[in-house]
């Protein structure tokens, strides 16, 4: 691990199976039992990755959690519905999370120096901390000084429940999707190919409870990881210092989130200058076009495009793609080897290569359910064993995915269902874009009209772009006569963003709403 004032922390896994096992047979002397569900709340941290590792050790359900102090009564709603047991906490190097997370507990049910009634919810701290109030509960050191070496640890099955990952939101609140040990520990998505013949270094500083930075696969195939607090590189800032950590520690191939190509892609030239090339770079988890190829000979030999989803995990992977290769918008690639792909209509029925419809997948790694709502667990998924993405899609000629976009973000203009990703994906083109963001805002005649929020990274405004789109979208008419041309052009300074760093489209759609004036014909928070 690395952290902005150049400091590194290491780990072995020999240490790790030394300091995991024996917290995960305290956690069974503590009364945890097999399926009981824990609850782990941090950064990315070596003792997180301790908590996890000790919390399946023994035989308990990992619950991720996201420190969250404006909505308190939804964590302490979350810690009642799964019946949590016990939480773990790491409050981060130099306790920086200390606050946010005793303000979080103060509103949950749990133990603490005045009360430990055994209704209450048991804490643990992986590190010492002094926050009033949970002195007296045990940190990480303390409990590796008990002599606990007779406990015995339960005996756990690829069927059983490992994990349960929280959703972004970006639908409405978050949903609890439980994966089995199988899928946590067995699934193909690991972004570099398998046919490599070096030791792999990988850069990943994905968050821990994210299904794509789930550490335990990289410990299980024995992957040596370096990450760092995401909080890093999500600043926009750090863009020189990551790249001088992947130098330094000698990383081979890298997973990197898209906005973080573009801090990369930004740097002066000088800054690959000494020669140095990762082998694979991955990405994913937006759009991606040609515009991210740049990367490749200049950071990287070689590029890959990877598409999952958290009920999904792996699904599909497009490359490795070298210098010249081209890349069409939304192409991530076949399916991986025993994952099925299909393109259905409004009716589940299977449409023709080609056509664009609705992505499902049937895979050996597909959630177990979306933990304490069976309807929607019913829904999502069909009689056959299929589960429904939300994503928008076609399959080519090829075998190829293509993806077109989200089905909760298509714009209904009158008859015509516009796919922003796509427009997107034009508009990023253009020079001086930062970054871009189409979005439904309401429309008395046509229900919805289409607004392009953007942000600039040169001189360029609203007349720009939307001379840009006249030129681009209206070379001939439509059939309909409705066309995809935006009706309204907005510049933003930045764009709100969720818990997973994506852009947060409703927050987005309501801001232009407030400043075009419009009357709201709708509830955007059902967008």
């Amino acid at each position: 691990m690395r952290d902005l004032d150049g400091s590194r922390s290491s780990l072995t896994n020999a240490s790790l199976y030394r300091q995991s096992n024996h917290l995960a047979r305290y956690l069974v002397s503590q009364g945890i039992k097999k399926g009981d569900i824990m609850a782990l709340i941090g950064p990315n941290t070596l003792e997180n990755v301790v908590g996890m590792l000790a919390i399946l050790s023994a035989g308990a359900v990992v619950l991720n959690c996201t420190i969250n102090t404006k909505n308190a009564l939804d964590v302490e709603n979350l810690f009642q519905l799964t019946n949590t047991k016990l939480i773990i906490v790491d409050p981060g190097s130099n306790n920086s999370l200390l606050d946010p997370v005793k303000a979080m507990l103060e509103h949950c049910n749990v133990q603490s120096d005045d009360k430990r009634e055994d209704s209450q919810i048991k804490v643990i701290f992986l590190r010492k901390t002094d926050v009033k109030g949970f002195s007296m509960t045990e940190t990480l050191n303390s409990i590796f000084l008990k002599d606990i070496k007779n406990v015995e640890l339960p005996t756990t099955y690829p069927e059983d429940p490992a994990v349960i990952f929280t959703t972004s939101g970006s639908t409405g609140n978050p949903k609890l999707i439980l994966h089995s040990h199988y899928n946590v520990s067995s699934c193909p998505f690991l972004w570099i190919p398998t046919s490599v013949d070096y030791d792999i270094i990988s850069y990943n500083d994905r968050p821990f409870s994210w299904a794509g930075g789930n550490p335990i696969p990289t410990i299980l195939k024995s992957i040596t990881r370096v990450f760092m607090d995401l909080a890093i590189t999500t600043s926009g800032k750090n863009a020189n210092f990551l790249w001088q950590v992947v130098k330094e520690e000698r990383c081979t191939d890298a997973l990197f989130l898209t906005h973080t190509l573009q801090d990369l892609i930004a740097l002066p030239p000088e800054a690959t200058d000494d020669g140095f090339r990762l082998h694979h770079v991955a990405t994913g988890g937006q759009m991606i076009d040609r515009y991210y190829t740049r990367i490749i000979g200049r950071f990287c030999h070689a590029m890959l495009v990877a598409y999952g989803t958290t009920e999904c995990i792996p699904i599909s992977r497009h490359g490795p793609l070298t210098k010249g290769d081209r890349l069409k918008s939304g192409d991530v690639g076949p399916p991986f080897d025993g994952i099925e792909l299909r393109i259905v209509d409004d009716k589940d029925t299977p449409v023709s290569i080609g056509t664009v419809g609705k992505v499902q997948v049937r895979s050996p790694y597909l959630m177990m359910c979306y933990f304490g709502n069976e309807k929607l667990t019913k829904d999502v998924f069909t009689n056959a064993g299929w589960i429904r993405t939300g994503d928008v899609g076609k399959i080519s000629h090829n075998g190829h995915l293509f993806l077109l976009g989200r089905e909760t973000d298509a714009i209904s203009r009158g008859t015509r269902k516009v796919y922003p990703a796509m427009l997107e994906h034009m508009v990023r083109k253009m020079d001086s874009i930062k970054d871009v963001c189409i979005v439904a805002v309401p429309d008395k005649r046509f229900y919805e009209e289409i607004c392009v929020c953007f942000l600039p990274s040169g001189n360029i405004n609203s007349n720009d772009i939307q001379l840009y789109c006249e030129q681009t979208l209206f070379k001939t008419n439509t059939l309909d006569s409705l066309g995809e041309m935006p009706t309204y052009f907005l510049q933003f300074e930045e764009f709100p963003q969720l818990a997973n760093g994506k852009t947060n489209r409703r927050a987005v759609a309501k801001d232009a709403t407030t400043r075009l004036g419009l009357t709201n014909t709708r509830n955007l928070e059902d967008v």
